[in-house]
């Protein structure tokens, strides 16, 4: 017997058909004999061969199902993709509120398992949105819930990311300098104080500049030392942290937005340096010993920033190319890293 089309839902009204459905696979949802499908679920049985659907009387093909989903709900193309794309590789999986979906772990059933991820199912021209992506970590989280994202390209290629809020932590002890005095050049700030110099490097900040011990320091470095005891001088004027700050958002505009998630950073026992060759803001160690292998790329972003799909991903893969992990640092009054990474099913 068929299953029918009533208003967004098919029905498989035979109850042998609907416990054959249900016991393989969890289709579906049992209403007494009867079993409820949702439209991308009687879309993969048919596509299957495993039900035929009838829409007021008439018997419809693949695509005439599939158009009827698409005109039920905008992101049906997308979201059939990647429920199929689980479904062929064994999983179960089963929508959700707000046309999400639950992922079994893989062996994992309803009977026996809770869903362990919240799956999204987004095209590559839908917006990215850091603020939309906490929100469903949050919400996943409450879920005991991972969130992957299911990503369809122009052509129907589907990649996979999984999402998480992370705290990083280090071990570097950064003890605040007592006292000492830099020199302001144009972009950056000169250390020529020997003692001050060597102190600044066990604390991993600043680079030797000649083989006398002078140390050049960045804005942001500079900006972080006058709020312990750096005086900071130009043309023999001393200036105000007021004044450096001004100064330095000219060169370098978004100074005071880089700042908050540099300060943070240091505070977790991480050591911070530009990451410019790696097209993020920072790349970020886990002490002081920066000769070795930084783990991290850190973007800063503000709240409400959206971008593409496309930039996300050249992130995503430039960090995994240099075997380092992408971090994402929401700015404001407090500090959120997302960590993204690829992955496959």
């Amino acid at each position: 017997m068929a299953g029918i089309v009533i208003d967004t839902q098919v029905i498989i009204p035979d109850e042998a058909e609907a416990n054959q459905n249900y016991n393989k696979g969890y289709f579906g949802q049992r209403q007494g004999s009867q079993l409820i499908l949702d439209l991308i679920e009687a879309t993969f049985l048919q596509e299957t061969g495993r039900v035929t659907i009838e829409k007021d009387g008439k018997k419809l093909s693949l695509p005439e199902l599939m158009n009827f989903g698409i005109a039920q709900h905008p992101n049906f193309e997308i979201g059939y993709l990647v429920y199929r794309d689980f479904r062929r590789r064994g999983y179960i999986i089963r929508l959700g509120k707000n046309h999400q979906f639950n992922l079994y772990p893989r062996g994992g059933a309803p009977h026996s398992h809770q869903p362990k991820y919240e799956v999204k199912a987004l095209s590559e021209r839908r917006q990215f949105s850091i603020d939309n992506l906490i929100y469903w970590i949050k919400t996943g989280n409450e879920k005991k819930q991972k969130i992957i994202l299911g990503l369809v390209d122009e052509e129907g290629d589907l990649t996979y990311y999984i999402a998480q809020l992370f705290t990083p932590k280090g071990n570097l002890d950064d003890t605040p300098i007592k006292k000492g005095q830099a020199t302001l050049l144009d972009d950056r700030a000169m250390v020529w104080d020997k003692k001050l110099a060597c102190q600044l490097q066990k604390r991993a900040i600043g680079r030797n500049f000649d083989d006398n011990g002078a140390v050049q320091l960045s804005l942001l470095e500079t900006a972080y030392l006058m709020e312990e005891n750096l005086h900071v001088v130009r043309d023999h004027t001393k200036l105000t942290y007021n004044e450096f700050m001004e100064r330095a958002t000219r060169i370098q505009p978004d100074m005071q937005f880089r700042i908050r998630t540099y300060k943070d950073l240091r505070k977790k026992g991480m050591v911070a340096k530009t990451g410019f060759k790696f097209g993020s803001h920072f790349r970020v160690y886990k002490g002081e010993d920066i000769e070795g292998h930084a783990p991290f790329l850190v973007h800063v972003v503000p709240r409400g920033f959206t971008s593409t799909w496309t930039e996300i991903s050249r992130a995503v893969r430039l960090a995994h190319s240099v075997r380092k992990q992408m971090l994402f640092s929401r700015d404001g009054d407090q500090i959120d890293y997302v960590k993204i990474r690829r992955i496959t099913p």
